[in-house]
């Protein structure tokens, strides 16, 4: 084998990892470090809490795409979901920078959820615990695991976030989680659709798109789709800022997560407009 040759092979596990992590350095960097971040959330929170006065008085107010039928007479409810918008993931995600290779590690995720320490997001509990105070219903749609269950209750009932042990019908609980159920898919509009036939569900707030619809859909059709509901961002539908990870990612690179660096940083690289 020609020494050049040789010498590729040998760098280029290095030279992936170190463009993995510098893909995500910005985005952790920002979440942890500026007030930037910090006044987004607080902000995307202030929206909520005043939208909150509005949607309890107009009983025909829902923010959920399933909500159908005539939901007046139901009790209001909240759907949050967790990573990235009630809670604070970004010191696993610096792991996956400093520890791992730059790339999304499910065994690393589920060491760091088990830790139960995510801080809370800022501006989250004091709004949901003031929501909750005044008999909302907050449900948390997650797309952690069912093995996650226990250690998730635990992260945020110690950071002070309302979590009801019993609702009303079958859901059990407030914590819907990925694969408790088998119709219970990543997709989250089925729990959705189940909360909606039992509360009106006066608000919606999450860090991705398929925290508000479906998302599995290629960037220009997620853009255009989003359009039609302008009106409803801060007021029924709350957005969390994530610069770390998200659908729109997995978009631009056809939701192929086993396509290597190099082939993902050019599909992103040619996803940029010049003018």
């Amino acid at each position: 084998m020609p020494r050049t040759l040789t010498l590729v092979l040998i760098l280029l596990p290095a030279w992936a990892r170190a463009q993995a992590v510098m893909d995500g350095l910005n985005a952790a960097a920002w979440v942890q470090t500026s007030v930037e971040y910090r006044a987004s959330a607080l902000q995307a929170w202030r929206s909520a809490r005043l939208s909150l006065e509005r949607a309890l008085k107009d009983k025909r107010w829902t923010a959920a795409l399933e909500q159908t039928g005539d939901a007046r007479r139901l009790p209001p409810a909240i759907i949050v979901d967790i990573d990235e918008t009630v809670l604070d993931n970004s010191p696993g995600q610096a792991r996956f920078l400093l520890e791992g290779n730059g790339r999304f590690s499910e065994k690393q995720w589920q060491e760091w959820t088990a830790e139960s320490r995510a801080e809370a997001v800022p501006g989250a509990r004091e709004f949901l615990a003031g929501a909750s105070a005044r008999g909302v219903t907050v449900f948390y749609i997650s797309n952690r695991a069912p093995q996650e269950a226990e250690a998730t209750r635990r992260n945020l009932v110690e950071k002070g976030f309302p979590v009801r042990d019993a609702v009303a019908g079958d859901l059990g609980d407030a914590l819907l989680l990925r694969g408790e159920r088998p119709e219970w898919t990543s997709d989250k509009s089925v729990r959705r659709a189940a909360v909606a036939a039992r509360y009106r569900i006066v608000m919606l707030c999450g860090d991705d798109l398929n925290d508000f619809f479906p998302a599995r859909l290629k960037p220009e059709e997620r853009m255009n789709r989003a359009r039609a509901y302008d009106s409803w961002w801060g007021e029924r539908w709350i957005i969390l800022p994530n610069p770390m990870y998200g659908s729109w990612e997995d978009a631009l690179y056809d939701f192929d997560r086993t396509l290597p660096p190099a082939e993902i940083q050019q599909r992103k690289l040619k996803a940029l407009r010049t003018r």
